[in-house]
């Protein structure tokens, strides 16, 4: 019982780090309902970021993450305004399928994971420091610091996400936009602008959880498939463009996974978390924390 508790607790860490990862793409896809297949590659993306501001320039991650989030907002703001805009538009006026915004994206993270590939290699890299080599007891086991920060960083990155969301002028745009693209621009909302907006908070999100995974886990350029792919699991069984939703799915996977390899294989862990996924959304297709309209 006392290793369980130790998995379980484990499971609790890894999990709530998933939940953070997810928050970025959770706060992209609920509003513009973009289907980012670019995100895990920005994650990944904002992990060489910290490697390399701590091997060049001996900045900490944590502290690097005050320089990273916002270039990565920036980044999301144009990448949003220039390339991803411009083909809403021409959906809108029937001129291409929907099927563009799709094809964008998933173009953007080959592109970003092979750009990286072609000039960092696929050696595996870990960014050492002292809080990464720290461990701190808790009853019978011992637990990486680095992850206790990070459980506690996705947290405070999900309540400041939900204070937005909830509690500011931008988030009601937000929320507007999100509900009712016309209503929200005949209500003299920029629509557009908010959506530039929204992807900039979303891969800022995502690159301040770079920031907490990278101290635990290894840096490498193909590194965000695995995240990306958990991470819309994640988001879609919470419920679309729900913050909590995406805490409470990233718990669920975390658990059934650390706790599920300790009786089957890893790999059959792994499967479990998509058995659970399909038999969660046939029960309710709107995910755990969305209520059905109507």
């Amino acid at each position: 019982m006392q290793n369980l508790l130790v998995v379980l607790i484990h499971g609790i860490l890894i999990g709530t780090v998933y939940g953070g990862i997810a928050l970025g793409l959770s706060i992209i896809f609920g509003v513009s309902r973009i289907i980012n297949f670019a995100h895990g590659s920005m994650l990944m993306a904002s992990t060489f970021a910290y490697l390399g501001l701590q091997s060049i320039f001996g900045i900490n991650p944590y502290i690097g993450v005050f320089i990273v989030a916002p270039v990565f907002y920036v980044l999301g703001y144009f990448l949003q305004r220039f390339l991803i805009n411009p083909l809403i538009v021409r959906e809108r006026s029937s001129v291409v399928e929907p099927l563009s915004l799709l094809l964008i994206t998933i173009g953007l993270w080959f592109t970003i994971d092979n750009l990286f590939m072609m000039i960092f290699g696929g050696s595996y890299r870990l960014l050492k420091n002292s809080l990464s080599d720290a461990y701190v007891p808790i009853g019978s086991g011992n637990f990486q610091l680095s992850k206790i920060i990070a459980f506690f960083g996705s947290i405070a990155l999900a309540f400041g996400l939900h204070f937005i969301y909830h509690k500011t002028e931008l988030g009601t745009r937000i929320r507007a936009v999100s509900q009712n693209r016309v209503a929200a621009g005949l209500c003299g909302i920029d629509v557009y602008k908010t959506y530039n907006i929204a992807f900039g908070i979303g891969v800022a999100a995502v690159s301040i959880a770079g920031a907490f995974l990278c101290q635990f886990y290894y840096v490498q350029p193909q590194m965000g498939a695995v995240f990306g792919t958990k991470s819309f699991m994640i988001v879609i069984l919470g419920g679309l463009g729900s913050i909590p939703g995406a805490i409470i799915g990233g718990l669920l996977f975390g658990i059934v996974e650390t706790v599920g390899a300790q009786f089957i294989t890893s790999t059959a862990a792994s499967v479990l978390t998509f058995i659970i996924f399909i038999v969660v959304l046939t029960i309710k297709p709107t995910g755990l924390l969305i209520k059905k309209k109507g």
